[in-house]
């Protein structure tokens, strides 16, 4: 029998995998979602901070928050009591630690590495958990979607952006070029790690619809899913309620 391992497909995630790329591209991250999405990423995670309806009371919880930018907007804008910005890459969290050391603001703001597959926290400890372009990196979603549903609060809200599937089939494969070119060649100029967005772009193909998605939350015993695509469906915004 043959004992070796074997090859992950081109866009399947895996810890070594996921680990190993995003250490590699922390530093050029924030300057290539800046300049990939022509800037849209920051109207992306405005629209799921306002989905997400935070309140001044409530505790939300970040995951796979890389250099904190979804957990600057959603303490900027949303101003809840507590943010807790996770993330099992240390060296993307240590960007987003710096950043921000310079915000101002009523949320009290606080770090920790953490496997979004393994949550060690209490059960019913959040309001709202968050996560921006990070659940299609996960090895394990299903794993996700219950230590989520366990740690959330008795209606409290699991609010997924995430890259999707744009329903007009023609502006569909249009996008699929940019994925398959622009995007690998864009971030090999700014990194010299092709391979990495290669990667990348393969996991967006690989990612479920916006209707298989929330089948799977669903599925993890969540009471309502509901979804808003933002910029044509490139991206789509999941709301989960426990």
């Amino acid at each position: 029998m043959d004992q070796h391992p074997t090859t992950p497909a081109p866009g399947e995630p895996t810890t070594d995998r996921v680990k190993g790329i995003f250490s590699r591209i922390a530093p050029e991250y924030d300057r290539f979602n800046a300049l990939s999405s022509l800037g849209m990423d920051r109207l992306w995670r405005r629209a799921a901070v306002r989905l997400a309806r935070p309140r001044p009371s409530d505790r939300v919880l970040d995951l796979a928050a890389g250099t904190g930018d979804l957990t600057i907007t959603m303490a900027r804008r949303g101003k809840p009591a507590y943010v807790l910005s996770t993330d099992f890459v240390p060296e993307m969290l240590e960007i987003g630690r710096e950043k921000v050391a310079e915000l101002e603001g009523r949320s009290e703001v606080e770090f920790a590495v953490v496997d979004a597959q393994d949550l060690p926290f209490d059960d019913a400890t959040f309001n709202i958990v968050t996560v921006g372009f990070g659940v299609r990196n996960l090895p394990d979603r299903t794993a996700n979607f219950r230590e989520v549903h366990r740690v959330l609060m008795p209606g409290g809200r699991y609010v997924i952006l995430e890259f999707s599937r744009p329903p007009f089939k023609p502006f569909r494969a249009l996008y699929h070029f940019y994925l398959k070119t622009v995007i690998p060649a864009l971030g090999g100029a700014l990194t010299r790690d092709r391979a990495s967005f290669d990667y990348l772009n393969e996991s967006i193909l690989a990612f479920p619809s916006q209707l298989a998605l929330a089948a799977e939350l669903h599925a993890a015993g969540f009471s309502s899913v509901t979804w808003r695509n933002l910029t044509f469906g490139i991206v789509a915004v999941h709301v989960a309620v426990k």
